[in-house]
């Protein structure tokens, strides 16, 4: 670790810590970049689409519509979405995936876990079904509940596939 005495205060900063900031900056200005393209897209498309009503109705009022105001309003609106939970990818090495009811399968350096009260639980792989996100860590396998958070631990993949047929396959 390095130490660095800005203005006589000490700050720890770690070359891994400097890195991994730098990837959020990069991620971020990616993002940014991919709203301006996607707003440029969409506005092309909106005002090609308001000059054909303009010319076949004869409407003179959408002509005070001007390409540049749809552009940052669309880029605003792009931005605003990005950080709602279905907007929200995570930013460098971090990644969410969004699965109802307000929960997320969490990624960060590749590897996927699921924040369950105070711990995680790495996840190898997942499949949600009918309000249950049914998931695959280690020799461990599991039935969470997305509506009530509830989750059940079945040790063995004959257990775990015993429940999920009666469960999935009867119907509910």
């Amino acid at each position: 670790m390095q130490t660095s005495l800005i203005a006589g205060n000490n700050y720890n900063i770690s070359i891994a810590d400097l890195n991994y900031q730098m990837f959020i900056l990069f991620h971020f200005g990616f993002e940014i970049f991919k709203i301006a393209l996607q707003a440029a897209v969409y506005s092309l498309m909106l005002v090609l689409f308001i000059f054909i009503i303009i010319k076949t109705t004869g409407n003179r009022r959408l002509k005070s519509i001007k390409f540049k105001t749809v552009y940052f309003s669309i880029a605003g609106l792009l931005f605003i979405f990005s950080f709602t939970y279905y907007g929200d990818h995570g930013l460098g090495d971090e990644a969410n995936i969004p699965l109802g009811h307000a929960k997320t399968i969490n990624s960060s350096d590749g590897y996927a876990y699921l924040n369950v009260g105070r711990t995680q639980i790495n996840i190898d792989s997942f499949l949600v079904r009918n309000d249950h996100l049914c998931f695959a860590s280690k020799n461990d396998y599991y039935d969470y509940q997305l509506p009530s958070g509830k989750h059940v631990k079945y040790s063995s993949r004959p257990e775990y596939e015993a429940h999920a047929k009666k469960s999935f396959t009867s119907g509910k």
